[in-house]
């Protein structure tokens, strides 16, 4: 039996690495047909360039990567499908769907290759994108039956199924218009936006008429989209999971519409194209996953939320903004946008482009929101526990954690793709790692396993400064650099002074703070030596030749303060004297921020 439980647990890792693996196969697929580097590898294929590893060829490497992926997706399928049959579940769709699945990614690989072999013709591109949606969707069932079996094995109708089925039918038609419009090099037929030369319907099939037969696709598919997040709530508002996955979908078929016209108008960076794909897949995911939540009937589960959803969606509107404003973090986004600006005034020696600026922080915020309502959603369990947090959306019950979640990711990749398409690429890629570094290392693994999370951790919230420097400058060089290391060695005291004081609750939470894990003495011994390590890092900048002398003297007196106190709370041992740390703490880093700025002549 416990055999069979493990294979059973292997079985839902597999399914689940398939379907993100499906996902990165599509989004590299598109940076493959927007680079160019379809035909990196020449005409051949397995080889490239006559070669199993190329050479120092950019787009030779993105076809070849393109390629392994493509491998892993086969060996995961294979490897799936084996451990279903020898799992011998009771299920009999645990073994049909990896079969299925292994049959399109035989019919994929044969589509991968002609593609090559035709020199990328439009329609092969367009049918090799649809044989991968339907690839991915195949994995989306398999991974759903594995983590929610119990839901799997029922079905009941739904009024929203028929609207639902449109949807998902109307996004799949979009994306294959989308990539057959790209490889025809119809994407920029119409200079305008929304109209086409005072055309609105084609009329032959020239590449404008191609371009306007993707608007229309486009328009009919928001409309569906936005027509089932609109009946959803009508008629399945018991199921938050239902509502929230067609809801979020809506808000991103929106912002591809914005994206979209933006093209257009400002022949934004190439990169768009892929992240334009990567959103609408993301819009095909959460479709799929609505279909299979709603193909499940209310179980009790679901039923014992239907008054706290359907309650909170008669509460008043402010009540629920200022929630999902809760969700965010407000506190910690002040701070993050506080070191994001101050590091974009001082890599523009003045204040960059109003466009630039703009984008930027309204990305930096969307980033910071995003992973502050992850962030609440996977601590749901101990912020019910502690004190200082018991009273937040989650754990008060007032908003659903499906919504919670929900709105974590679409913030979250809203982020990316207003900073790749309105500033830059770099920017775009640090902001994500940034946020999957503190949702996935800090909050999910590092937080609850070790005394050191905080030290860590801190590599995220030292991420801002460098998107604000790269979002100018296009790149990180050595003042980015020594803004991301002050912030990171600021992080340790910061938090734990917080967790000095509130040690009682992290604590009752179970959380291995370092003052519950080590001891306050210890805890104020490592606070001492970080803020040492901190104030020396924001000396830096002077001998190394970033700033000049106004800066070097803001740092040291600012650096002197907190070293008092900290040198105080060592010999003190007061949790009146640890909270006076922490509120300093949040001062003393604008301060130094605004510092850097004022000395790089900014104002």
């Amino acid at each position: 039996m416990r055999e069979m439980g493990k294979g059973r647990q292997s079985i839902r890792w597999l399914a689940l690495a398939v379907a993100i693996a499906g996902y990165l196969l599509i989004v590299i697929g598109g940076t493959v047909r927007v680079t160019g580097a379809g035909l990196g590898c020449g005409p051949e294929w397995p080889l490239c360039n006559g070669r199993l590893v190329p050479g120092w060829d950019l787009l030779a490497w993105i076809e070849y990567v393109h390629r392994l992926i493509a491998l892993a997706v086969i060996l995961l399928t294979g490897a799936v499908a084996v451990a279903s049959w020898r799992a011998r579940s009771p299920d009999r769709w645990m073994v049909r769907l990896p079969l299925i699945a292994a049959g399109l990614v035989l019919v994929q690989a044969m589509l991968g290759a002609i593609t090559v072999w035709t020199h990328l013709e439009a329609a092969v591109v367009a049918l090799h994108l649809g044989v991968a949606l339907s690839y991915l969707a195949v994995a989306l069932v398999l991974a759903f039956r594995t983590w929610f079996p119990a839901l799997a094995r029922v079905a009941g109708r739904s009024p929203l199924r028929p609207w639902l089925v449109a949807a998902l039918g109307a996004v799949f038609l979009l994306m294959l218009s989308g990539a057959y419009t790209a490889k025809r090099g119809a994407g920029f037929a119409c200079p305008e936006w929304p109209f086409c030369g005072g055309f609105w319907i084609p009329t032959g099939w020239t590449n404008v008429d191609v371009h306007l037969t993707h608007r229309l696709i486009a328009l009919v598919a928001v409309l569906l989209v936005a027509g089932v997040a609109w009946k959803a709530r009508r008629v399945r508002g018991e199921s938050p999971s239902v509502v929230g996955l067609v809801t979020a979908a809506a808000v991103l078929m929106v912002a591809q519409v914005f994206v979209g016209a933006a093209n257009i108008w400002f022949r934004l960076h190439p990169a768009v194209s892929v992240a334009h794909l990567a959103v609408a897949t993301i819009v095909w995911v959460l479709l799929v996953l609505a279909v299979l939540a709603d193909r499940a009937l209310a179980s009790a589960t679901v039923q014992q939320k239907r008054a706290a959803v359907l309650g909170a969606m008669q509460r008043p509107l402010g009540e629920v903004v200022r929630d999902y404003l809760v969700l965010t973090k407000p506190g910690v986004m002040v701070l993050l946008l506080v070191t994001t600006l101050c590091a974009m005034l001082v890599a523009a020696q003045g204040v960059p482009s109003l466009w630039t600026l703009f984008w930027t922080l309204v990305g930096g915020a969307l980033a910071s929101g995003g992973a502050g309502a992850i962030n609440h959603y996977v601590d749901r369990d101990i912020d019910a526990i502690m004190t200082r947090t018991r009273r937040r959306p989650l754990p008060a019950g007032r908003v659903a954690p499906e919504y919670a979640l929900l709105f974590g990711i679409v913030l979250s990749v809203l982020a990316v793709y207003v900073l790749t398409a309105f500033v830059n690429p770099v920017a775009a890629v640090l902001s994500l790692s940034g946020n999957l570094f503190y949702v996935f290392v800090y909050t999910i693994w590092l937080k609850r396993t070790t005394p050191q999370n905080i030290v860590i951790g801190g590599a995220a919230g030292a991420v801002p400064p460098l998107v604000g420097w790269a979002a100018v400058t296009g790149q990180v060089s050595l003042p980015a650099l020594l803004m991301f290391l002050v912030v990171f060695a600021w992080t340790p005291p910061h938090f734990w002074a917080l967790a000095l004081y509130k040690r009682g609750d992290y604590a009752a939470a179970g959380v291995p703070m370092l003052p519950a894990v080590r001891g306050e003495e210890e805890t104020r011994r490592q606070i001492l030596a970080y803020t040492v390590a901190m104030v020396l890092a924001s000396l830096l900048f002077y001998p190394l030749g970033v700033l000049g002398v106004p800066y070097l003297v803001a740092a040291m007196v600012l650096g002197a303060r907190f070293l008092w106190l900290v040198a105080r709370l060592y010999r003190e041992r007061s949790d009146q004297l640890a909270k006076r740390v922490f509120l300093y703490s949040m001062q003393y880093l604008g301060l130094l921020f605004a510092a850097m700025v004022i000395d790089a002549g900014v104002f």
